[in-house]
């Protein structure tokens, strides 16, 4: 499996607002992956539906890296996506990649490179 569709960075989310203040979230880099884009399959669409999720994209990302469900991800053109699920799992040469589905959030969270 190549990675050539791009780089993509996954982002925690922070708060830092003061006590008791309004929330302010900002996005703090964890990693960088090179991904290549998967195919979003009928099911896997119309299963997020149901859960009021609306999936946009599914991408791989080589190893079993710190991706969890509540990070973001922000590929080379600034769009930001929610992380809906990510499974660890091998392609078909035996490479351990993750799978991501992606949700495209509607408010951008601050982010500095």
């Amino acid at each position: 499996m190549t990675f050539d569709d791009g780089i993509l960075t996954i982002c925690e989310t922070k708060d830092i607002s003061s006590p008791g203040g309004m929330p302010k979230i900002e996005l703090k880099r964890k990693d960088q992956y090179y991904f290549s884009f998967d195919t979003l399959g009928f099911n896997r669409y119309y299963t997020a539906l149901q859960a009021n999720q609306q999936i946009e994209a599914v991408v791989n990302v080589p190893g079993w890296g710190n991706i969890r469900t509540l990070d973001i991800c922000v590929t080379e053109d600034g769009q930001q996506y929610r992380i809906v699920l990510a499974q660890p799992t091998t392609d078909d040469q035996g490479l351990k990649i993750t799978r991501l589905s992606l949700e495209r959030i509607n408010e951008e969270y601050k982010y500095n490179p």
